[in-house]
Order: C-alpha cells, then structure tokens, then sequence
C-alpha cells in the first residue's frame, strides 16, 4: 500500500509543459494554460530533470524575463528554488564566489548559512552553464586580479594643494561649482579626490581658497576639472619644485584663457582635515530622498520644458517614489508593476528625442544606479540607456562604469565584472578604488580575500583611504573569527589590524559588521569590551545600526533592557530610529509585557517613528474581539495598560472603529509638542521591572480588577525639548537619548 501512495506521489504531474521549453528565445514561449497553472505544479522534479536541463530552463527564463506578461516571475522563482535544492551536487568553477558554510551556536542561524551557501552554489553553477552555452572563454579569479594590478594607478605619496581663485573668478566660480554636474563633490568623487573649503576673504568679492588632497591622478584630474569649470586660478602647493614641470600641462589642457599659475614658498604647508572644513559659500549638492508615492509612476506629470534642472527631477520622483504595499495591488492590478513600470520609462525617456538635449550626467548615474539596484534581470536595460549616452557622446567617467561594477559584483557575475572591467580600460577610465571594493566584496572565500588584500597592500594601493577602508571592512570580520575561539583582547586585535592594513581601516560600517560577527557567535560581552575600547580612543562613533544589531543577536528582552541601558550611556550618544523601537516592541510583545509596550509605543510616537507593523498589530488588537490567541487574550485584557485609560476611553466614545492611528493623534495633541522627560533606557526598565511584579501576582493567583490596573501602569512625564525657550536649566541630561 505504501508502495502504490509513493508511486503515485512520486507520479509525473505536469511536465509536458516545460519540456515544451526550447533553448532559442522567442517573445511569445509561455502558453496560457501555463500562466494560469501554479509554477509549483509545473515545476514537479522528475528524474529526467538533471543539473543541465535545470541550468537551460533558467538561462532561458533569465533571458526572456523583461517581455511584459510572457513569463512571470515566480516560474523564475520556481527555476531558481530547484536548482537551490539540488545545488549539493553541483561543482562550479568559481569557488572563491562561494559563500561557505559556518555552524554558530544557534541552530537556525547554522541552518541559514547552509542555505546561503546552497543558493550560491547554484548560482555560480548557473553563470558557468551559461558561459558554456555562449562559448565564451573561462574567466578565471587569477586574471582579473592581474588585470586590475596592471592597469591600476598605484596612490604613491599623498599630495596637498591650496588651490587661490582670484577675485575676478570667484563669484564666478561659485555659481558654476554649485551647478548638478560640476559640483565639488562631483569632482572629488570622479577624481577620488578631497577638496575641502580652507576660508574665503573678503565676503562677496574676496579671493575663494581651496584645500585639495589626494593621489597625483586624482589632484592632476580635479585640478584640471576645476580649471576647466572656473578658468582663470592661482594654484599653492606643497613645496617641491619637480611638481612645477609635471602640473604645466595640466593648465595646457585646460581651455579658453591660459591661468595664472603662483606656486607658494618653502614656509608654507598644507593644513590637514579638520582645520580645512568652515562654513562655504557653495550651496550643498542635490540629494533626493525617498518619498511616498501614492500614484502610478506613468501618472507623475512631465516637464512643460525640459532643461537639466527638470530632467533631473523628473527622473529623481522615478526613482525615489516608493509605492506603500497596501497601495501595489490597486496601483498595478496586472504586470507590469511599479518597477518595471519606472525602468521602463527611464529607458523611453533617455531615448527620445526631445529630452536629449537636457540630460545631465547626475539623471544618468542616479537612472543607473536604481537599474543596476533592481536585480540582474534588469542590467539590460542599464546597459541600453548606456549604449543610448555612448551614441550621444556623452561625457563618461570611471563613476559611471563603476556602477556597472557594483551590479556583477552583487550578483556574483565574474565574467561580467570582466568584461565591463575591459570595457573600461579601453574608454580611457583606469580602475579605480570602487573597482577593487567592488571586487573584494564579490570575493567571499578567506583565502582568496587575504590574496587580494596583500597584492593591494605590497603595491602600497592601501594609502588610499578608500581601498584601506575596503580592506577594513571585508577582511576585519574574517580575522575576528579566527580569534574567537579562544579569548579575545579588544586592544591586542586594533592593534593587529593597525599593523596589517594600517591606520585607518576602522570606521562605522565596518564596526557594525564586527558587532554583527559577535553576535552571530553570541559573544556579546567581548563585543562590549570593543566597544568601549573603540569610544574610549575615540576612533569612530556607533550608530543605530551598532545598536539594532545587538538588539536583534539578544535571545530576550530582559538582554535588550540591559543593552539599551548600557549602550544609551555612550558619547556621543546613540539615538533610537525606527527599527530599534520595533525590535522592543517584538520582544515584549512575544513575553506579554503591557507596560514594556505601553513605553515603546509612546516614545515611538512621539518620536515619530513608529512602523506599519507595529501599526498594523496594535490596531488589529484594538479591532478583534473573538477568537484570539492566548497571547492576545492577555493583551487584549490590558489594553488600557498599553494604550492609556483615559485615552481609550475618549477615543471609543467618539469613534466607532478604533485604530492606531487615531491613538497616535491624540498623544501628539495631547502632548502639545513636549517630549518625554524620563530617558528611553530608564523608563524601559521601570516597565520591565513593573511587569515582572505583575506577572508574579497573576502567577500567584491574584486578581487584579480593572479599577486597579492603573497602578500597574507606569507614568510617562512629559518635558520641553531641550534648547526650547520653555526648556529649564535643571531639565534631567538622561532625556537626551530621546528620539526628536
């Protein structure tokens, strides 16, 4: 009998339709009855399915992906699923693209990193197929590196300049500075160079004086972009006359009048970073946030007249709409959605005729940056709106071909990092330090890491601030879990490092990714003990991230108490964002804490960062009156405790369905722009402390009435903000760890 069950179970279900699937593309491949089947059942493993014809199907699927309503992406999703499956018995070439397996203390986390390691197994395997298939040449981890070693700039000996723009240009030269192309930072990141503002004299129409540091590359290229902008310059610099023949023809290249060149004494040196930073008369470059889109992205209105001011709106409200999820099914009921929706239009709109003449090299970088960002079933689109610029000769620069670079790299594509390597090569455009970052982290096997980081280190590339930083953050993680196996030293392992890479590996990005090694390992006191070395000697400054990352490694909320109080202690202290109040409010929703809620809930509001999720729960507990879990009964029972009594009450008389949102209204009324006057770490633990005391009674059998719950209900004081006319000198220092 169970021999028949397995047979049957084990029976070809649907596969008539994929071996209908042939290997050359046409538009319209997928039948109907396809798309209206689940790919689950499509996509039933036979015997007859091996590696090979796996690897077809998705090179296939890969390839015919953009046509609109051809094939939907959860067969992809499908394709991609089996092959995952049966990626254990794949064998790809590119092992050092391999994520390898760690087993952590925790089950689950050892279980996500075997998965990992699966899907990038399959993954490699799938660009190895498809290589063969295209007959192109094997690439191999050796040659790029020897690729990127020839033709890139060594850094040699750090170079700074003073850079005088006379009177007669410098007003001049602010307006065209501040400009969306040829701003200064602009220059600095095309140049990877650092120009800071040392003083300007005489406001209005005194000389403008510029600080510049850098490479030679990178000096002799923004000097030459700044003089091409500005025209007429009076360059200083670091005395040494050899550099007085060498930097002749940068001015020579530079056109219109030839500028007038003074070079300063021996008595004279360059300032270092911190005195170069004062206030500017430059206006600080565009940068575009997200924002809410409530509309289709074909419904944003177009210029009535294009320039490049307008071009470059148009495409930053493409890019940066984001379309709220309970919007999605109503804004785009049929594929395509809101992103091929936005690629698509991108694409159209640096194809047409009308709007040629307005684009700006900021549309093209920010249009392919969100491409590249949308996944590898897009990069098509990226390289068409590329080849669209080449046509107009438009000027290129390394910035543009190193977001081609990100792209492979995120997608674990050596051929095509490669090729797009060549490509840049050929254009004029050496690589560069976002090159090697972006080769490094595609890198995920040690040893190869180590290779790489000592080839860059032997030709001195690790003088570049941004390489040494790079170095820093993909090798630091991978040298602290040789160390954790035994005891660690916080100040014996900074010390290492500074020997290895040198001076200046560390910063912000990269301590998180050693907080979050720590905590993978559930070595949290030793993460402790580095971060205090780390504020200590003042070497980079925690952020959120260092604190959310230690939230979500706590097994507990009594851990996330402790840490919150210890962390908050911090200087400069660290200030909860969004993700840190919902880290809280899932842990004391999970042990049923009212008050640990109650607190969350209100400094989040206050704060204004609250999330949809919290949102979403606490207003589904307001609304649900039946079948409720025993989790929900308990909260449902305290509700007032959470919410606040006297506001629950006002509230349910005047409205009839009752959400979170209507609660947030009336705090934020209610408190008339004050704030909580009791920092969030020690109102957190007077919650806690308050819960513990009532669960205890609960176990105890106690019966606490609905007229006594409001003193197991702790108080949240409110204050005026610190620095408001109404704020008093006496106001407690604990209050300033509140999210404003």
């Amino acid at each position: 009998m169970s021999l028949g069950i397995r047979s049957l179970w084990r029976a070809r279900g649907c596969t008539i339709y994929v071996k209908g699937l042939s290997l050359i593309p046409r538009e319209q491949h997928v039948p109907a009855l396809l798309q209206r089947l689940g790919s689950r059942r499509c996509l039933s493993a036979t015997p007859r399915d091996t590696k090979t014809r796996i690897a077809q199907r998705i090179i296939l699927a890969q390839h015919t992906r953009l046509v609109k309503g051809k094939l939907p992406s959860p067969y992809i999703r499908a394709l991609l699923r089996q092959a995952t499956r049966r990626g254990s018995s794949f064998h790809p070439k590119g092992i050092a693209l391999v994520k390898r397996p760690v087993r952590y203390p925790n089950k689950r986390k050892s279980y996500r990193s075997l998965r990992n390691h699966r899907r990038s197994v399959s993954k490699q395997y799938l660009y190895d197929q498809a290589r063969r298939a295209a007959l192109k040449p094997e690439v191999t981890l050796r040659s790029t590196v020897e690729f990127l070693l020839r033709h890139t700039p060594e850094f040699g000996e750090p170079l700074h300049f003073r850079i005088v723009i006379g009177k007669g240009a410098a007003a001049e030269a602010r307006e065209l500075l501040s400009g969306s192309d040829m701003h200064l930072s602009q220059i600095c990141r095309k140049n990877e160079s650092v120009i800071r503002i040392e003083e300007i004299r005489r406001e209005g129409d005194g000389e403008l004086v510029l600080g510049l540091f850098g490479s030679e590359d990178s000096v002799r290229g923004s000097l030459q972009d700044i003089v091409s902008v500005v025209g007429k310059i009076t360059a200083v610099r670091i005395p040494d006359p050899t550099w007085k023949a060498l930097l002749q023809d940068v001015w020579n290249k530079a056109p219109g009048e030839r500028p007038r060149i003074r070079l300063l004494g021996n008595g004279e040196v360059a300032v270092d970073d911190k005195t170069m930073t004062v206030q500017t008369w430059f206006s600080d470059p565009v940068k575009y946030k997200d924002y809410r889109l409530t509309r289709r992205a074909d419904e944003l209105a177009t210029p009535t007249e294009w320039t490049k001011a307008s071009f470059e709106k148009y495409v930053a409200a493409l890019v940066h709409g984001r379309v709220p999820t309970h919007l999605a099914l109503s804004l785009y009921p049929n594929p395509p959605g809101h992103q091929e929706t936005v690629i698509s239009l991108l694409v159209d709109l640096f194809a047409s005729e009308h709007a040629r003449s307005a684009t700006s090299v900021s549309a093209l970088k920010m249009a392919l940056n969100f491409i590249q960002s949308s996944g590898v079933g897009f990069h098509h689109a990226a390289r068409t709106i590329f080849n669209l610029a080449e046509l107009l000769t438009f000027p290129m620069d390394a910035e543009i071909f190193d977001i081609f670079l990100v792209g492979a790299s995120k997608a674990g594509d050596l051929g095509g990092f490669n090729s797009i390597l060549k490509m840049m090569v050929r254009k004029g455009h050496p690589p560069q330090s976002r090159a090697w970052i972006a080769f490094m982290e595609m890198l995920q096997d040690p040893m190869a890491k180590r290779g790489v980081a000592a080839r860059l280190i032997s030709k001195r590339l690790n003088h570049n601030p941004s390489i040494l930083r790079a170095i820093g953050k993909q090798m630091a993680p991978v040298d602290l879990e040789h160390r954790l196996a035994g005891t660690f030293d916080a100040c014996e392992y900074l010390e290492e490092q500074d020997k290895k890479y040198g001076v200046g590996w560390l910063d912000t990005i990269t301590l998180n990714k050693i907080v979050e090694v720590f905590g993978a390992h559930e070595k949290l006191e030793a993460c402790n003990a580095l971060l205090d070395v780390v504020f200590t000697r003042k070497i980079v400054t925690p952020n959120a991230v260092t604190l959310n990352t230690m939230l979500t490694h706590a097994r507990s909320l009594p851990q996330q108490v402790v840490m919150m109080r210890s962390t908050l202690t911090w200087r400069p202290r660290v200030v909860p964002d969004a993700v840190t109040y919902h880290l809280l409010f899932r842990a004391a929703w999970k042990r049923r804490s009212p008050n640990v809620l109650r607190v969350v809930w209100r400094y989040a509001t206050l704060a204004n960062l609250t999330t949809s999720k919290m949102r979403h729960t606490l207003t589904k507990l307001l609304e649900q009156e039946r079948d409720l879990s025993a989790r929900r009964t308990f909260l449902k029972t305290w509700e007032d405790v959470i919410f606040g009594q006297a506001e629950l009450a006002e509230l349910r008389a005047t409205h009839g369905d009752l959400n979170a949102q209507h609660l947030m209204s009336t705090y934020v009324e209610k408190a008339g722009g004050m704030i909580p006057s009791v920092g969030l770490a020690a109102k957190l633990d007077e919650a806690f402390t308050m819960d513990v005391k009532l669960h205890k009674l609960l176990k105890e059998g106690t019966v606490i009435s609905a007229s006594d719950r409001e003193a197991f209900s702790v108080e949240i004081p409110l204050g005026p903000k610190p620095g408001s006319p109404e704020c008093m000198l006496s106001a407690p220092k604990e209050s300033q760890d509140v999210a404003e």
